[in-house]
């Protein structure tokens, strides 16, 4: 990687519309996300909607049931962080991952928690991995140890990775949208191939590209990265996404 570029973005007219849908449970990791989806609902001027799936083979909770009143709770949660954001829920039967996929248009930012510890999903592929790797459009995957929101995410840049050579135009474009919506400096980190790596303040070190990203997150209010990379021939997430998702101090935005 070359030397980074700052940017302070401008805060300008908000994307056009769509809607921030996120899958929660009644985990610490989905609290975390149904708050960072309100927040991230509120930056846009979108509604937001909570997503609760039940394995298959169950029925579909009614009112008053421990289903229902997680949603009512979650609703409660995201109100008091984002009250002008309108919240609707929705109870499901299925496969979590396919299940959140139908509920979302390409347009619509899909968003889940990442879990903590050794749970997996198909193949070794984690259920938000899996969700984030296939969706059409933006996906957020949140730390379950995600930082407070508030004040404060205007203070942290976001931070994008790009190759000069492959990375798709949206990646670059998407993260200067969130800059500009959080009000916060953009720092855009290239690939060069010479095999160093910049830090955040100033300087350059040997190593690889992605640990430098999985550094700089610490300093960050979000990371964004390209869905799959260098790794064209993949139908699911690259290793640089990978090892973001799962290491990263910061919530990680999958583009491209």
């Amino acid at each position: 990687m070359r030397l980074l570029e700052r940017h302070r973005i401008q805060r300008d007219d908000r994307p056009a519309n769509g809607a921030v849908v996120v899958g929660v449970d009644d985990s610490a990791a989905s609290r975390v996300a149904a708050e960072y989806a309100a927040v991230e609902a509120e930056l846009r001027g979108w509604d937001l909607q909570l997503l609760h799936v039940q394995p298959a083979g169950t029925t579909r909770y009614a009112p008053g049931d421990r289903g229902a009143r997680m949603l009512e709770r979650m609703a409660g949660r995201v109100h008091g962080r984002a009250p002008a954001v309108a919240v609707s829920s929705h109870l499901a039967v299925g496969a979590a991952a396919t299940v959140l996929l139908e509920e979302v248009s390409d347009t619509d930012i899909v968003v889940v928690g990442h879990h903590s510890g050794p749970a997996l999903a198909a193949f070794g592929i984690r259920i938000e991995e899996r969700v984030a790797a296939l969706h059409r459009g933006p996906a957020l995957v949140v730390p379950e140890s995600g930082r407070p929101l508030g004040p404060a995410l205007a203070d942290r840049p976001v931070i994008v990775g790009v190759d000069d050579d492959r990375s798709p135009t949206a990646v670059l474009d998407f993260a200067r949208t969130e800059a500009m919506l959080r009000g916060c400096e953009l720092i855009v980190l290239h690939t060069s191939g010479d095999g160093s790596v910049p830090r955040l303040c100033h300087g350059a070190v040997t190593g690889d590209p992605v640990e430098a990203m999985v550094s700089a997150s610490q300093q960050a209010s979000a990371v964004v990265v390209d869905r799959h990379g260098a790794d064209v021939t993949t139908t699911l997430i690259g290793r640089a996404a990978r090892v973001l998702v799962r290491a990263s101090a910061c919530p990680v935005f999958l583009i491209g």
